[in-house]
């Protein structure tokens, strides 16, 4: 699913940032229905980046539109945590089918989970990360992102020799059980800790309500709507993003390369801090040729963190504070 582009960098800012790089980067979705995210585009043409999707036509579809095998291809596979055939339970709505079924309890309990009432069922063929890689012969990935309703914690266990290299990892996570035995927040929590990640991000938050969602009413309430309306609801599932510890720290050791890769990482993910952490760990490191461009992405980055944070300022104001505002910028 598509996100938002919350990138501190614009696309050509990024572009060239990537282009510095001695190698491309690789970056993973699994469930990429819809496609990959606009702002991994922008790293392109030094990338790699490739969609999962069970649905032979939609992967069709989507290299169809992208045109561009070399650098953005979509492969028509279930992964899970081994390979071997396994059963897909389909629902009302296709996007919420999973490899765990509707777990019925819940279901009960909050009338907009309509959508995942079961349907019927269907055999998948399952692949690993691990097994896809080894085979593509690709030897290293850099950043993953993983939405198969529930059984994400399968599919980054069927990645570990991957996960081994990566920096950046974003995973649908549900807090309560969704889909009848599958792993919860806290399981995918401590598995990424043991794989040396840390919890960074926590986006997306997204509530069940009791009730059936009204006319002009989300279906589903997310972040802090919940606590300014009767809508309400439980803390259902969210995006966990998990980073390498060393990626958020300044003065580890690390060559300049590795830093302005972690950069542009944590640009498509859309965390400034860390991209203007990495760019200025990576500008005392590099040699002179790489210094005018650092400089420049360094510039680049701090300058529309200054204007988002002015956007963000006025956007909580009051109405007539912004009125006035926008009035004096007219009159400039």
């Amino acid at each position: 699913m598509p996100g938002l582009d919350r990138s501190p960098l614009a696309a050509q800012d990024l572009s060239a940032l990537a282009g510095l790089l001695d190698r491309r980067v690789v970056a993973i979705d699994v469930g990429s229905r819809d496609g990959v995210r606009e702002v991994w585009r922008a790293l392109k043409p030094n990338a790699l980046l490739v969609g999962f999707d069970p649905d032979p036509q939609e992967c069709a579809r989507l290299n169809a539109a992208a045109g561009d095998p070399e650098h953005e291809r979509y492969e028509p596979f279930a992964l899970g945590a081994r390979p071997g055939q396994a059963v897909l339970n389909l629902t009302r709505d296709p996007q919420s089918s999973s490899l765990y079924p509707p777990n019925p309890a819940t279901l009960a309990c909050y009338p907009e989970l309509w959508r995942h009432q079961p349907v019927g069922t269907e055999p998948v063929e399952l692949t690993t990360i691990d097994a896809w890689a080894s085979g593509a012969g690709v030897g290293s990935i850099d950043a993953l992102k993983v939405d198969v309703q529930g059984a994400e914690l399968d599919v980054l266990r069927g990645g570990q020799t991957m996960l081994g290299g990566a920096r950046i990892v974003e995973a649908e996570v549900e807090f309560q059980e969704l889909y009848s035995g599958q792993p919860l927040f806290c399981d995918v929590v401590s598995f990424m800790r043991e794989q040396g990640f840390e919890l960074w991000r926590l986006r997306e938050l997204h509530y069940c309500g009791l009730s059936p969602a009204g006319r002009g009413e989300p279906v589903f309430g997310r972040g802090d709507y919940v606590e300014r309306t009767r809508l309400g609801g439980q803390l259902a599932w969210g995006n966990a993003v998990f980073v390498r510890s060393e990626l958020a720290q300044s003065g580890v050791p690390a060559d300049w390369q590795t830093r302005t890769r972690d950069a542009c990482l944590a640009a498509i993910f859309g965390f400034p801090e860390l991209v203007e952490l990495n760019l200025a760990e990576a500008l005392a490191a590099a040699d002179e040729p790489a210094r005018g461009p650092l400089k420049q992405a360094l510039r680049a980055s701090r300058r529309r963190g200054r204007s988002r944070r002015l956007e963000d300022l006025l956007w909580r104001a009051p109405a007539h504070v912004r009125g006035f505002v926008g009035a004096r910028v007219l009159r400039r």
